[in-house]
Formats: structure tokens, C-alpha cells, sequence
């Protein structure tokens, strides 16, 4: 009985894979999308797809057990991102607004907003699974 204790595993436990190295705290990834406009502003609008990929390749390689909850996250926000920016483009040629251009910077922090929500609540889910990895990794050494 022992032995089979050993061998138990519980369900949403992630699964210690070959490519630990890989693997970052999702908070990580939050903080260095959040820096690294500050430095550096990747091209084709990057600082918003980059951090999403990352956050979906560091689920997968932790073997994250919210991983369906995470990635339909991220597409419910990316859906909700590309509205606001068809709603901004609409109402920069449209005669909503006398001056339509003096509302353009608040879209932009209304975008920034949107970004940010979806990666914390992606950085929020994952966080759980990091948090057992994290106590099996440390069991292990």
C-alpha cells in the first residue's frame, strides 16, 4: 500500500515535464508585459499578442489545469479588444463627437484596460497551478 501511495497523483496537479526550465511565474510574464513598452514597443502591435502566446505556452508546459478556462480568457478579451478598437475607428470617421480626436486617448487607456484585465485574470488562473508546481518542484529536490 506503500508503494501505491507513491505513485498517487491528484487530478488538477500539474504534470512535471522535461522542460522545467521553461516554465515562469505567471506574475512574471504580468510584470514584463507591463515593463517592457517602457523600453522597447514591439512591432505589429506586440506588447498586446506577445504576453497572451507566453501565458498560453507557460500554461501548457505547467500543464495547467485551467488551461480551457484560460485560453477561452484570452479570446473573450481579444474579441472584446478588436470591438473597442472597430468602435474606436468608427467613431474617429463618424460625427458622434464634435471633435472625435479629443476622445482617442481615452479608448487608448480603455484598451490598455482591457489588455490588462485579461492578463490578470489569465495571471490569476494560472497562478494556482504555478503554486503546486512550485510545492512539487521543491518536494523533489
Amino acid at each position: 500500500m506503500a508503494n501505491d501511495m507513491s505513485s498517487y497523483q491528484i487530478v488538477d496537479e500539474p504534470k512535471v515535464r522535461g522542460t522545467n526550465a521553461l516554465i515562469f511565474n505567471p506574475l512574471i510574464i504580468l510584470f514584463v508585459s507591463i515593463l517592457t513598452p517602457l523600453f522597447w514597443n514591439p512591432p505589429l502591435m506586440g506588447r498586446f499578442w506577445m504576453p497572451m502566446i507566453w501565458i498560453i505556452i507557460n500554461g501548457v508546459l505547467l500543464g495547467s489545469h485551467s488551461l480551457k478556462k484560460e485560453i477561452l480568457a484570452i479570446i473573450i478579451g481579444a474579441a472584446v479588444f478588436f470591438a473597442t478598437l472597430y468602435g474606436t475607428a468608427f467613431i474617429s470617421v463618424s460625427s458622434l463627437f464634435d471633435d472625435p480626436d479629443s476622445t482617442l486617448p481615452y479608448l487608448r487607456i480603455f484598451l490598455q484596460a482591457i489588455f490588462f484585465s485579461t492578463l490578470y485574470v489569465v495571471v490569476f488562473m494560472q497562478s494556482a497551478s504555478y503554486s503546486i508546481y512550485e510545492y512539487i518542484r521543491e518536494q523533489d529536490e
